[in-house]
């Protein structure tokens, strides 16, 4: 019974760990000074919010609220959003969870927005947050 028990407990705590990471618990992806993590702010709120927050609550903000089961959390403010986004991963290039792939993939269980839910993204605004991902990407190389 003990044996059970301390089995259930550990699968129960690696589960937990894994979740966590995956979640966007994990590591900190935000890798830009100071200055460069300003000016993406600013252009983060000026050129991508506005098509995250498009739609109301049929948007990717409206969705993503925490009405949803997703790692994808946002709180309605883009000056508190970008840097958790930035830190949990989010703009990382080719990356199976970040907003572009979702975007772009034409693969309908992980397409975003799901088909059905919202109006795809036009290509104009898909190539304004593939230039916002490739320009962070790198300076964060740098």
């Amino acid at each position: 019974m003990k044996l059970r028990l301390f089995c259930a407990l550990t699968l129960f705590l690696v589960a937990s760990a894994v979740s966590f990471s995956v979640a966007g618990g994990g590591g900190n992806f935000d890798k830009l000074t100071d200055a460069d993590r300003k000016v993406f702010q600013e252009r983060f709120t000026k050129e991508i919010w506005p098509l995250l927050h498009r739609g109301g609550k049929d948007s990717c903000t409206g969705c993503h609220n925490g009405k949803v089961v997703s790692a994808l959390k946002y709180s309605g403010n883009a000056d508190k959003d970008f840097p958790k986004l930035l830190k949990d991963g989010f703009f990382i290039p080719d990356d199976s969870g970040s907003m572009l792939t979702r975007i772009m993939s034409k693969n309908k269980k992980q397409m975003m927005p799901p088909p059905g839910k919202a109006e795809r993204w036009k290509d104009a605004e898909v190539q304004v947050l593939q230039k916002f991902v490739d320009d962070l990407d790198k300076k964060q190389k740098k």
